[in-house]
Order: C-alpha cells, then sequence, then structure tokens
C-alpha cells in the first residue's frame, strides 16, 4: 500500500511540473506517517553551499554515468553469462543457412500458443523427465524459454542424459522476438 501511495504522490508532482499546475513541493517536505493516515510538510531551507543548487554550483550537468562508475554498462552480447548460449542473431544464421539444428521449445504449452518459433519441437520442462527419448543426442540442438532460464536447466539435464551438441538461446523467446522477428507476439 505505501509504495502506492508514493507513487501517486510522486507522479501527481511531475504532473504539476509539466501541466505548470498547482504548487509543487520545491522546497518543501512532505512526510507521510501511514500508521495515523496523516501528512505534514517541513519548509527546507536553502543550503547556499549546495553542489546541486547553491550559489555557486560545481555540477552544472548530468554525469557521464560509465565515467562515474568506472564500469561500463553491460551489453546484451554480454550479459550472455553461459558459453552454453548462443545469441538470436547466431540461431537464425544457423536457420537460414546450412547448419541445421533441432530447435526445443521447453515452455508450457500455454505459452507455445502465444508465439513459437515455427520449426520449434514443443517438449515442457515440466516433462522433461521423458525428453532424451524423443530428441536424437546426435542433433545440434537449441533449446529456448522465455527469458533464458529453463531452457538452461533442460541443457544441464540433456547433458546429464548424455547429450553434447546443445546451446541454449540468450534472452529466450522474448529477446527472439526483440531483436529477430519483431511481428512475434510478446507477452
Amino acid at each position: 500500500m505505501l509504495p502506492g501511495v508514493m507513487g501517486t504522490l510522486q507522479a501527481t508532482e511531475v504532473l504539476k511540473l509539466l501541466l505548470h499546475k498547482g504548487k509543487p513541493l520545491i522546497g518543501r517536505l512532505l512526510v507521510y506517517d501511514a500508521m495515523k493516515l496523516s501528512f505534514r510538510e517541513l519548509k527546507l531551507r536553502r543550503d547556499e553551499s549546495c553542489a546541486l543548487c547553491g550559489d555557486q554550483p560545481t555540477i552544472t550537468e548530468l554525469q557521464d554515468y560509465e565515467a562515474f562508475c568506472a564500469v561500463p554498462l553491460a551489453t546484451a552480447e554480454e550479459d550472455e553469462t553461459s558459453p552454453d548460449e548462443i545469441a538470436p542473431q547466431q540461431l537464425k544464421e544457423w536457420m537460414d543457412g546450412e547448419e541445421p539444428c533441432s530447435l526445443v521449445d521447453v515452455r508450457e504449452l500455454l505459452e507455445w500458443e502465444i508465439c513459437h518459433i515455427d520449426s520449434a519441437k514443443l517438449v515442457p520442462l515440466s516433462t522433461f523427465e521423458t525428453a532424451p527419448d524423443t530428441l536424437n543426442p546426435d542433433d545440434r540442438i537449441v533449446l529456448y524459454c522465455y527469458k533464458g532460464k529453463r531452457s538452461l536447466q533442460a541443457l544441464e539435464k540433456l547433458r546429464e542424459a548424455g547429450f553434447s551438441k546443445l546451446h541454449s538461446l540468450a534472452g529466450g523467446i522474448d529477446r527472439w522476438a526483440e531483436e529477430v522477428d519483431p511481428e512475434m507476439p510478446r507477452y
């Protein structure tokens, strides 16, 4: 409940600033007591030595976040945490090229009905105990789910069953829809 109240108050402040209506809480602090269901307003004094709004501000523009943190922002490619994962573009190249692969969707039937990659075979993770019987261990197999976590679990189960040519689609079908097939429904 409290986050909803605070979010509504913040949204109201944004609207007041954008629409130039009402009196925004500039220079004032609103204190909300959820237990008493009451508000108090405190007036804040301007700090003349404030680096942002003082008489001689030293912060005059947005900082370069990467330089400030001394760490570059991660890209989608760098987010791939497992060497078993492949990017959607790589899978697309395999599917379009001469390198065949078996595509296995490990989501549940309800998710499959929303969207799926046409050449995929549905083998839900919940029924994966019998999956090795339905797949060819000599095939190169690419597993996918919604975001990539369940497909990594399925990959480990197949690896334990003796499969070796295994890959998981990084970011799952959601990333596939974003990067390769923007017409695909997303959920």
